[in-house]
């Protein structure tokens, strides 16, 4: 099933992600999506984390990571895996799943709060760099109430003021005005203890798509490295450029090892500081590999036409989204001294979650 799943979505990006389309994405940034996202919706790839009682597929998370580093390799320039996600978390809060494309904004860690009581709640508060907000019909946000306890809430666009703007790879990455919005539905988030439920979920996606970008930038560097000639023989024969190219494979498979494993971690203790070293390792990793993908190709891979830039400037967007790698850092280094327990028993011992996100995080005031 697994297999048959990533062969299915790779035929599908390999035929649907051409550099025309990502072009097209870029220069139209209208409040309708593209007519290949009724063709993945018909796929089920967006409801793929869905139980099947709720319509879904019902996959365990170790089997979305494969569809989520496919997304990344191909820079989909479409809410799939923004859809994914939400889908997932309003299933898991007990919360109906609405029609039309869903995306999710980083509430909690943003100080949305909800307020109120049953057929009344309100949302206070703003949600910036919300992914395609202007073109999908529903917003999941996390917030969290009088009592700093986290709840998921369905909103819909409609019924917020959206301030449109652009991430560097050219996406929508919309703030969305929420005072006084009232919520579709709202639920507690089932695990209290994961105070910023969007932020955890999106920063594991983040990885598993860097990790797929990654990877296809040291395959193509590697290919490209073999056919340039100069001097009389291929580049990659030389020495330096097979050194630069080996560590950007180490980083690749670090930041794409961290990445599974927070997915296999999903549900279990230790998930949350797998996901916070995950998005850390890839977010570190990014940089370097996208040098040596620029710096083997030349010239060429600086021009619009070549494809590298579509992979290079996602990274450089999403290693700041859901936690930049400062944050994740400040996250890990206040809950491990703030632990009575050595670090090594924190990070070895698997039965328990030692990592406390603590979604008031400010790099501006430590």
């Amino acid at each position: 099933m697994r297999d048959l799943l990533i062969q299915s979505l790779e035929r599908l990006l390999a035929d649907q992600c051409t550099p025309e389309f990502l072009r097209h994405c870029e220069e139209q940034h209208g409040p309708e999506l593209p007519d290949v996202w009724q063709t993945l919706e018909d796929s089920g790839f967006a409801l793929a984390a869905v139980s099947e009682a709720a319509g879904g597929a019902g996959l365990p998370w170790s089997d979305i990571y494969p569809l989520l580093q496919l997304m990344g390799a191909h820079a989909l320039p479409l809410p799939l895996a923004e859809n994914l996600l939400a889908a997932a978390l309003l299933d898991q809060a007990g919360i109906d799943l609405p029609e039309g494309a869903l995306t999710l904004g980083d509430g909690a860690c943003a100080g949305l709060r909800l307020e109120g009581g049953p057929g009344t709640w309100r949302l206070s508060g703003s949600v910036a760099h919300v992914p395609w907000a202007r073109q999908c019909a529903h917003v999941v946000v996390d917030a969290l109430d009088a009592q700093g306890r986290p709840w998921i809430a369905l909103v819909a666009r409609a019924s917020a003021q959206l301030q449109p703007d652009l991430n560097v790879a050219r996406e929508p990455r919309d703030r969305l005005l929420l005072d006084g919005a009232v919520p579709v539905a709202a639920a507690p988030w089932p695990q209290p203890e994961m105070a910023a439920p969007v932020r955890v979920h999106g920063a594991m996606a983040r990885s598993a798509q860097m990790a797929g970008a990654m990877e296809r930038i040291v395959q193509t560097s590697v290919q490209y490295a073999g056919e340039r000639v100069q001097f009389g023989k291929p580049i990659g024969k030389f020495q330096a450029i097979q050194q630069q190219l080996a560590t950007a494979g180490c980083e690749s498979a670090a930041a794409g090892a961290g990445a599974a494993f927070a997915f296999a971690r999903a549900g279990l203790p230790g998930h949350l500081l797998a996901v916070a070293a995950a998005k850390l390792r890839a977010s570190e990793a990014a940089g370097h590999v996208a040098s040596v993908g620029h710096g083997t190709h030349g010239a060429i891979g600086f021009t619009y036409e070549h494809h590298l830039h579509f992979l290079t400037r996602r990274l450089w967007s999403w290693r700041s989204e859901f936690g930049n790698s400062q944050w994740w850092s400040l996250a890990i280094g206040r809950s491990v001294l703030a632990s009575p327990l050595p670090f090594w028993e924190q990070i070895t011992d698997r039965q328990q979650e030692h990592l406390r996100i603590d979604p008031s995080l400010s790099l501006e005031h430590p």
